[in-house]
């Protein structure tokens, strides 16, 4: 009896031991399965067009790390040059113009006779014109001018020159890169109208400084007033005329030693005053410069050296 029913109960522990073992299955099942529903399939023309949807919505960063997503689920794909291009498009349109330009290096320095490699050093000159570093700007225009490249890039290229020279007060040089614009591109109408519009800035309403200082040296003040600077004019006057009046009556009552110590001063005030003078007038005409360029027109616009052609995508399926 014993014995038998010894037997039956390691019988129902073993049946109970199974039962438990596919419940543990079925649930572990169960478990697994949400895992596996959640599977998302990357398409290489949705993640591309989804990283220059950001882009030109002016959300660089997101679209910064969308290209680099692209390159990374599909380095095989056609459009890889395409999307470091426009990542170093990103970084110049962030104001990053470092790191647009390390981009720009490497695609010309690892493909030097791609598509990609001539606007790769417009795009530097480009970085270069934004930061104001205009000598390097016209060095890098003129290097895609050297090379064999389309007449579209060509024509950005004498384009982007022209406003360089003009940053430069370069005007007549100006007006010749801005003729050799290609009839038909699309910057040709303003680059036709900036080649006139170039040459006025010799004519501009400048002051010269030379003139001013010597102004400034006849009477204190004079030379502000020159550049329409009335109230440092005044001051200029006032504190010269000052000193002036009290040096003299210092000699006059025989206090000698005053009198050198205020016309060591007043000479300090005397030559500060044509200095100012000299400078307030430089500042003029950059101011004249300044806003005659303003009044300008740059009708250039990144979007014209981006190309929206690429190749048949690829799918990629990976799990969250």
């Amino acid at each position: 009896m014993i014995t038998g029913g010894t037997v039956e109960m390691k019988r129902f522990g073993i049946k109970e031991g199974v039962h438990f073992l596919f419940a543990g299955v079925f649930i572990l099942f169960l478990c697994l399965s949400p895992a596996v529903a959640e599977q998302r399939v990357i398409d290489s023309h949705e993640q591309f067009d989804f990283a220059r949807s950001c882009m030109e919505k002016g959300q660089y960063q997101r679209a910064i790390a969308e290209f680099d997503r692209f390159i990374y689920f599909f380095p095989e794909d056609g459009r890889v040059p395409l999307a470091r291009h426009l990542i170093g498009t990103c970084y110049l349109k962030d104001g990053r113009y470092r790191e647009a330009r390390e981009i720009f290096s490497r695609a010309f320095r690892d493909a030097p006779d791609s598509p990609f490699a001539g606007k790769a050093l417009f795009l530097t000159g480009e970085s270069y014109y934004r930061e104001g570093m205009f000598d390097r700007a016209a060095a890098f225009f003129g290097e895609v001018l050297k090379t064999d490249q389309p007449s579209q890039l060509e024509s950005a290229a004498h384009y982007r020159l022209g406003w360089t020279r003009m940053q430069e007060d370069r005007w007549r040089e100006a007006s010749d890169d801005f003729k050799k614009v290609a009839r038909g591109d699309p910057l040709y109408p303003n680059a036709a109208h900036l080649s006139a519009e170039s040459l006025k800035g010799e004519l501009l309403p400048y002051k010269d400084p030379l003139c001013a200082g010597v102004m400034a040296g006849i009477v204190p003040g004079l030379g502000h007033v020159y550049v329409s600077r009335y109230k440092d004019a005044l001051v200029a006057f006032l504190l010269n005329g000052l000193f002036i009046w009290a040096t003299i009556e210092s000699f006059h009552q025989d206090h000698d030693v005053l009198g050198g110590i205020l016309a060591f001063f007043e000479a300090g005030w005397y030559a500060g005053n044509i200095y100012s003078a000299v400078n307030v007038t430089h500042k003029w005409n950059k101011k004249v410069r300044d806003d005659f360029r303003k009044g300008l027109m740059d009708g250039f616009d990144l979007h014209l050296l981006t190309s929206r052609k690429g190749p048949a995508g690829l799918a990629l399926t990976f799990r969250f």
